[in-house]
This record gives C-alpha cells, structure tokens and sequence, in this order.
C-alpha cells in the first residue's frame, strides 16, 4: 500500500447500538442520504479547485463512518479549511436526518488499499483512539492535530466560523481545549442553514437534538452540546459587534 497524507474524520452514531429492526434500517437510509450530501459539498462551488472528490473517501463500519481526504503534498491552511467546510455541512446534515455523530479528526500519513477497501496508518490510529472521548455531539481535533493546526495557522482567527478553541468535556478525563469544527454556525449561514423563514435557529437546532429519547446517563452529552451551540452563537455575535464598531 503506498503512503499518503491528509486529513483523518472518524465518527461514530450515538445510541444506534440500540436499534432496533426499524430503527436500523431508517439509520441505514439516512446515513446514505448524508453520504450523498457529502459528496455534493466536497464538489461544491466553495471548495471545488482545491478540493478534488477523488481525495475525499468514505469508509463505514456499522455505526461508524471515516471521512478521508488525501491531499497532495503536506497538509496546508487550506487544506484544514477545506475539509472543516466538509465536516461542518455533514454535521448539520446529519442532525437533519436524525444522526447524532460524535468524532474526532486527525492529521498526519496514511495507507490506503482500494482493491481490500482499507485504510489504516498513524493518522487512523490517533483518530480512533480519542473519536469515542468526547461528552458531547460533535468533531473536535485529537490533541496532535490541535498542536497541527495551531501551527498551521499562526494565530490566524478569520476561521472562528469554522474550527473554534473549545473546552471539549472528555469521558472519564479532565476537559482539554481543543480545536473544534464550528458546525452550529451553520444554523446561521444562507444556503446551509435547515431553517425556513420565520423559524428560529436555536429552537431548530433542539428540535433535532430531541427527536430520539435521551437514555439515562447520556444526558450530559446533550447538555454540553448545547452549551457549545450556544458558545459559538455568542461568539458569532461578538464578531459580528466588533466588525460593526470599526466600520
């Protein structure tokens, strides 16, 4: 198998280890459905160019799925910009389709066997070890990949709307800041935002968050979910005042 660099997403579905026949089989349509819309974001207008979609590879594994993306040399600014547009737009779509996705991105060298369908290397490993330690719905960087992307961008932060640092609560482990895919800006941006006229945006947000029952235990995820929906808002909002007092 050759050797190739990118960009690692490994996520898992929450509660669908205990699916029943139905439910199975409505996870299995919509997690299509939202493999679907991934292909057509990473071909899309914003990213097309820079993002080719043979890069972009798709692995599942029952409740889990691998999003892949090779890039052609050492992963870059643009490279990270990219893919968190990708991650960002599946994870509303996914909250759309009634899928609770929790996971982790890594970045780092691969291998990858198209003819066996594999995909395994350092960047998959570090990803699998930390995509289940998150108390919450959403992707946070590994711990290397948050030093990564750091250095990347230089203490940039024009890509707030897409990767915040972020207190993640981890299971069993003190919280760390990590960076985080900002998907709950999409709420808010035209053109991706699941909300019709009229409907507001957060309200929106917990009609999806609690379609399904909340087993007990698993509360604190949904909580700390929506601590981080709100703590984007906020920073959004907060950007949005500054911009307004310099013009």
């Amino acid at each position: 198998m050759e050797q190739k660099q990118g960009i690692v997403a490994v996520l898992d579905a929450l509660g669908a280890s205990t699916y029943n026949e139905r439910e199975i089989s409505q996870f299995l349509n919509s997690r299509e459905r939202v493999l679907e819309l991934l292909r057509r974001t990473a071909n899309a207008k914003e990213v097309r160019g820079d993002m080719k979609i043979d890069l972009v590879t798709t692995f599942t594994f029952n409740d889990t799925v691998l999003i892949v993306y090779q890039t052609l040399g050492p992963v870059t600014f643009k490279d990270v910009k990219h893919f968190c547009l990708l991650l960002r737009k599946f994870m509303v779509d996914s909250l759309e389709q009634g899928i609770l996705f929790r996971g982790s991105v890594s970045i780092g060298n691969f291998y990858v066997d198209d003819e066996s369908n594999t995909v395994m290397g350092a960047a998959v490993t570090d990803a699998a070890a930390w995509y289940d330690s998150a108390e919450w719905i959403g992707v946070n960087a590994t711990p290397h990949a948050t030093l990564v992307i750091q250095g990347l961008f230089k203490g940039r932060k024009d890509l707030d709307h897409l990767l915040v640092d972020y207190l993640v609560p981890l299971k069993n482990r003190p919280s760390l800041i990590l960076k985080a895919v900002n998907w709950p800006k999409a709420f808010y941006v035209k053109g991706l935002r699941p909300v019709k006229e009229g409907e507001n945006a957060r309200a929106k947000f917990l009609e999806f968050l609690t379609r399904y029952k909340v087993p007990k235990g698993t509360e604190s995820k949904h909580f700390h979910t929506v601590d981080f929906f709100d703590h984007c808002v906020r920073l959004w909002i907060e950007q949005k005042k500054l911009k307004a007092k310099k013009t």
